[in-house]
């Protein structure tokens, strides 16, 4: 408890608060999820993946579990002292479940190694991969966004979101009419696509708690982006 009211009252709030500390500790996981996609995209489908990567992974995942406990118990600790900051406490709490749930896919990408028999066709690992890279520079631009607490940018990575996941819809429909992939081939390709989706999804999520008010964060409803828009335009 000693330790608890020395950063709630220390010389240097900003620094020291637990909020900033959970914040500080919550950004950790965007860089667990970064480092796991990295790790994931030239591996992704191949069969013959290295299977240090997959435990590593996994160690990657425990990592971030262990943060949402400590984001958790520093969040409720300061609201027990300070309950003026409750909204912002709700989106730290909101938000730190969509970065764990980051995390997970990112490692249910890699993992989907294991699931190959036959290898998957070039143009398909070509598109995941392109797409994965893709999501690796969205997940650094949501990360900076966040940190700086950058409006404007998160705004725009909200209102990307669908036209993202749209963009992919055309090849998970070609892979429903591939009639030369095997049935295994055909599942785990179209699920590398549903992945790295939910990834997009969850960092338009983080996104928008930077932009928009607590009731509106998690929903990229068009009037929301219009409102906002008008708001940071004045």
């Amino acid at each position: 408890m000693l330790e608890v009211l020395k950063a709630l009252f220390g010389s240097n709030r900003s620094q020291s608060s637990l909020v900033m500390q959970a914040t500080n500790q919550f950004l950790e996981m965007p860089d667990l999820g970064q480092g796991l996609l990295e790790m994931a995209q030239p591996n992704l489908l191949d069969k013959d993946a290295d299977d240090n990567l997959l435990k590593e992974a996994r160690d990657i995942d425990k990592s971030a579990n262990k943060l949402v406990r400590a984001v958790r118990k520093l969040l409720i600790n300061h609201l027990a002292f300070n309950k003026q900051d409750a909204s912002a406490c709700l989106i730290l709490m909101s938000v730190v479940k969509d970065a764990e749930r980051l995390v997970d896919e990112c490692r249910s990408l890699l993992e989907l190694a294991t699931l190959i028999e036959d290898p998957v066709p070039e143009e398909y690992r070509n598109a995941i991969s392109e797409n994965c890279a893709a999501v690796i520079e969205i997940l650094v631009n949501t990360r900076a966004a966040y940190a700086a607490n950058d409006e404007a940018k998160a705004l725009d990575l909200v209102e990307t979101e669908k036209p993202f996941i749209e963009s992919m819809k055309p090849m998970r429909d070609k892979i429903l009419d591939d009639t030369s992939l095997s049935s295994r081939q055909a599942v785990v390709t179209s699920r590398a696509f549903h992945i790295i989706q939910r990834i997009r999804a969850h960092l338009g999520n983080i996104a928008s708690t930077v932009v928009f008010p607590v009731h509106q964060i998690d929903f990229a409803k068009q009037k929301f982006v219009n409102a906002a828009k008008q708001r940071l335009s004045r």
